[in-house]
């Protein structure tokens, strides 16, 4: 409970423009079955990536590939760039962050080269997962389904 009794929301908004699709559709089980977490992903239409929340870059792999963020609240996502993307080794992948930096939402992540890495790897299927440590009873509502463009508002952690 925050001032006023109003419990605080985190907004998500979209790291890339695309199509936002349902976790359980993405072709890898352990997003697929929410292993990782609950959340969203997104099939990239560009290769143009932002941060999500505003928050602290807790992970940065050096691939380039995948991203946490750790909101003020205390909320981490992970935004997971194409499946198998961790073998390219950061081939294709322009990391415009350094882990521990603090970025606000919109901020540019990283810039892929999609057509190289798309023939690459399996798919290029872009899962946003709210870890399930940080949630803490908290609930995510998709707001936005179907085509999106960057920095447009996807979901809410209540």
């Amino acid at each position: 409970m925050g001032l006023f009794g109003k419990k605080k929301e985190l907004e998500v908004f979209a790291p890339v423009d695309g199509e936002v699709i349902e976790l359980s559709k993405v072709e890898d089980e352990v997003f697929a079955d929410g292993m990782l977490g609950d959340g969203l992903a997104f099939v990239p239409a560009n290769g143009h990536f932002s941060a999500p929340i505003e928050g602290k870059l807790v992970t940065v792999f050096p691939s380039g590939h995948a991203y946490g963020i750790r909101s003020k609240g205390g909320v981490e996502i992970l935004l997971h760039i194409g499946l198998d993307t961790v073998s390219l080794n950061g081939e294709g992948f322009d990391i415009k962050v350094k882990q521990d930096e603090s970025v606000k939402a919109g901020d540019a992540l990283v810039d892929v080269d999609i057509a190289s890495v798309a023939k690459k790897v399996p798919s290029m299927q872009t899962p946003l997962v709210f870890t399930t440590d940080s949630m803490d009873g908290k609930s995510i509502e998709i707001v936005k389904k179907g085509k999106v463009s960057k920095g447009e508002l996807v979901a809410i952690v209540k």
